[in-house]
């Protein structure tokens, strides 16, 4: 197979999957009931960011996350200063086997406690009404619409929204009707035309500016249907109120029942937990999505049930580990660039992208010290609450065959998130519209490392559907 532009693809499986179906326990969706709250908190601070393009124009909103969530525990207290999983605070001079035992403890708590939930009912969300949760959300809105297409996009675990903007922009920069070549095959497409109206882009509600609009009221466990949730009552709940309304809503998004009759169907970009979440979403109600564009998406099989991680350990969960020991905390931002860019995990990042993680992923740890000490914008213990989870995988692996519009995978070279190259080879082809792309020169992180590239591919899979050839039989003329 020829690798051009340092491209290829996953053949199809010649062979039913091994996979057990189902492969975890599974349930519907808890249903979207209307969001309590009658007041948004305000927008966070943060640094002003580079206009969009031109002829488009941006605002930031609070939207109403989905109601309640899934698990009593993932209503609570919690603020990003918070250390949920804390089980003995560090003591100066410890040792390095101290430090290890108690980072394990504090990951064993962690774990423990995502096993320890409870999935409330109906009822007991009625007696206890918890409070709603928001997502902080961006738009991008072109001035004069052309009747293109409506994206929502979401993000990988620990990182934000912001990290769209480059892949964006590279996208949005090119003349709708320039040519187009197969996404998965290169093959020569004829002529088509690709707009783009109206661009959303998601915070997860324990991440980033959320992390603001949520304090004090966030749980320290956070299931992955929950994130579908989120996803789904956007598109199916608040985006019709936006395209009921006059169309340029204020700082707090409304929340409705209704569906307008010229509600336009969406397309889900999604990275990793982030692209988990459209699909579990697409496959609750395909009739609101127009085609999804998965960016390594944690969809493979894989379940972790409790006699795993009973006999296990925290082996079952190593990057919950790895982000209960992330460094939190710096004297400045210039510090904690500085201290970053030298890492290879973030040296390997496009340098556009990687300054709107100094920029967007870091918030002074005093708000009214702007230019003092900073931390994550996504607290470390949020982003262990994502990775240790037992079932989001498999969910959305059992999802996959349930979707019904076209579905582009873009893929790492090396399957490590994924869970090798059998499993991930069968996830690619899963879904029954299914094609996909895999970078020779990426990793998982494809967003941040290839956004330019990224942008290529986003423009493959478009000009393919609007060709008409994303259901035509494969083409000879392979990557």
């Amino acid at each position: 197979m020829s690798t051009k532009a340092g491209l290829t693809t996953y053949p199809r499986m010649t062979a039913p999957s091994k996979v057990p179906d189902p492969l975890a326990p599974n349930r519907p969706l808890f249903p979207l009931l209307p969001h309590p709250e009658e007041t948004a908190p305000p927008a966070p601070p943060r640094p002003d960011l580079a206009p969009p393009p031109t002829g488009w124009t941006r605002s930031y909103h609070a939207a109403p996350a989905a109601y309640p969530k899934e698990l009593a525990e993932a209503h609570g207290t919690l603020t990003r200063e918070s250390l949920p999983y804390q089980t003995t605070p560090p003591v100066e001079g410890e040792s390095k086997e101290e430090r290890a035992a108690r980072w394990k403890a504090d990951a064993d708590k962690c774990s423990q406690m995502r096993y320890d939930v409870h999935n409330w009912t109906y009822d007991e969300v009625m007696t206890e009404r918890p409070r709603g949760h928001w997502l902080a959300a961006e738009r991008w809105r072109r001035d004069e619409p052309r009747g293109g297409k409506v994206l929502v996009c979401t993000h990988a675990n620990g990182l934000q929204k912001e990290h769209w903007h480059v892949a964006l922009r590279s996208l949005l920069s090119r003349d709708p009707k320039s040519p187009g070549v197969g996404f998965g095959t290169m093959a020569q497409l004829p002529p088509t035309l690709v707009e783009f109206d109206d661009i959303w882009l998601l915070d997860d509600a324990n991440h980033a500016a959320s992390v603001d609009l949520n304090a004090g009221r966030l749980g320290a466990v956070q299931a992955w249907r929950d994130d579908a949730r989120d996803t789904l009552n956007f598109v199916s709940h608040v985006l019709p109120a936006v395209y009921a309304g006059e169309g340029r809503p204020g700082w707090q998004l409304a929340w409705t029942s209704k569906t307008p009759k010229d509600m336009p169907k969406v397309v889900g970009i999604g990275h990793s937990f982030g692209g988990n979440a459209l699909v579990q979403a697409a496959a609750a109600r395909p009739d609101l999505f127009e085609a999804l564009f998965l960016v390594d998406p944690m969809v493979p099989p894989h379940y972790v049930p409790y006699e795993r991680w009973l006999k296990d350990g925290v082996a079952v969960y190593p990057l919950s580990a790895g982000a209960i020991r992330r460094r939190t905390h710096w004297p400045s931002r210039a510090e904690a660039a500085k201290a970053m860019r030298a890492q290879p995990f973030f040296a390997a990042w496009d340098k556009q992208v990687f300054n709107l993680y100094v920029s967007h992923g870091l918030v002074p740890v005093d708000y009214g010290q702007p230019d003092g000490p900073v931390t994550l914008a996504t607290p470390s213990w949020s982003e262990a609450a994502v990775f240790t989870e037992p079932e989001g995988v498999a969910h959305g692996w059992m999802a996959l065959p349930k979707l019904t519009c076209p579905v582009g995978f873009v893929m790492a070279n090396i399957p490590v998130a994924t869970y090798g190259e059998e499993r991930t080879r069968d996830m690619v082809w899963r879904a029954p519209r299914a094609r996909n792309e895999r970078f020779l020169d990426a990793g998982h992180l494809i967003t941040q490392e290839k956004p330019h590239k990224l942008a290529e591919s986003m423009w493959r899979f478009f000009t393919t559907i609007e060709a008409g050839a994303w259901d035509k039989a494969d083409d000879p003329a392979k990557l």
